[in-house]
């Protein structure tokens, strides 16, 4: 089985230590500053390789310093590249991170990100894989008004769907009710859930999405992370770490759960959790995939967890 990962490329610059926020006008200092591959399609493409999927990615970037490390990364991960394009003109994206224990901050420079539109998207390029995977659509709204279309295409190939749409910086989530009609995997935070649904409680967003995607795995953080496939609900408990970095944990989440229930072909409840402990074990890495994380690297957190 073979995935094809359509979304944002771009760098992290990740500021660490900060004894607090900036203030106008003010100088602070802090411990570390990197520049590492960021993007949640490619995160997660990175992590779904390391786990051993065979995966593609399909998204752009500069002529630059900053995409030249994006692909390096990639590769070195095992993913397929041979659909990423290297545009002049237009700078690779950039997101500013500063990143604290339990939280981040942060702010991006779109470039690249928003360079892809559905002329670049055509109906022959699923032919060949199992599984299509959509990240980040709202930084990407040349592409967003196409989705729909897009993922419909894709279930008529054959094609599992699934999406983590990351939030979207006007709160107005458009096109997603279509979008979803489409989607098999739906995988947002529960910030977005209830913000997609208008819910104020997690439950009522998770039935309602539930309505309308066969399987939902919502990522709640420190609160470990609750799905609902069919009439079943699994709840997983958080898993106590010392977090030194978050991002990318939700796209490691995505990798996991996808990587066991699609890949693996494991029931929804052991997907979930794994899915939770992948994420909580990336937190401990600076970096969204700097660190490679193997299969059995989860198996043997899970058991060191329980």
């Amino acid at each position: 089985m073979r995935t094809i990962v359509i979304g944002d490329l771009n760098v992290d610059v990740i500021v660490t230590g900060a004894p607090h926020l900036p203030v106008l006008g003010h100088e602070i200092h802090c411990e570390d500053i990197r520049t590492v591959m960021g993007g949640s399609a490619s995160i997660f493409a990175c992590r779904l390789a390391q786990l051993g999927a065979e995966v593609d990615i399909l998204g752009k970037v500069g002529n630059d310093e900053n995409g030249r490390l994006v692909l390096k990364n990639l590769r070195s991960s095992n993913v397929g590249i041979d659909k990423v394009r290297v545009l002049d003109g237009i700078k690779t994206g950039i997101t500013l991170s500063l990143t604290y224990p339990k939280n981040k901050a942060q702010i991006t420079f779109t470039g690249t990100i928003d360079a892809l539109s559905s002329s670049d998207i055509s109906p022959q390029i699923f032919q060949g894989y199992a599984h299509l995977h959509v990240s980040s659509v709202y930084l990407q709204r040349k592409l967003l008004i196409s989705l729909a279309a897009i993922f419909a295409e894709a279930k008529r190939q054959g094609l599992k769907t699934s999406l983590d749409p990351n939030p979207d910086p006007t709160n107005r989530y458009e096109y997603v009710d279509d979008i979803l009609d489409y989607v098999d995997i739906f995988l947002p935070n529960d910030r977005e859930a209830k913000e997609i649904t208008r819910s104020t409680n997690l439950k009522d967003a998770l039935q309602r999405l539930s309505s309308k995607v066969p399987v939902v795995a919502i990522k709640c953080g420190g609160k470990g992370a609750i799905g609902k496939c069919g009439r079943r609900i699994v709840k997983a408990e958080p898993i106590r770490i010392n977090p030194v970095d978050t991002t990318g944990a939700g796209d490691s989440f995505d990798a996991g759960f996808l990587y066991y229930y699609i890949h693996r072909g494991k029931d929804f409840e052991s997907s979930i959790r794994f899915a939770n402990a992948l994420g909580a074990l990336s937190c401990l890495y600076i970096g969204g995939a700097e660190e490679r994380i193997t299969e059995n690297d989860v198996v043997d957190f899970m058991k060191e967890h329980p």
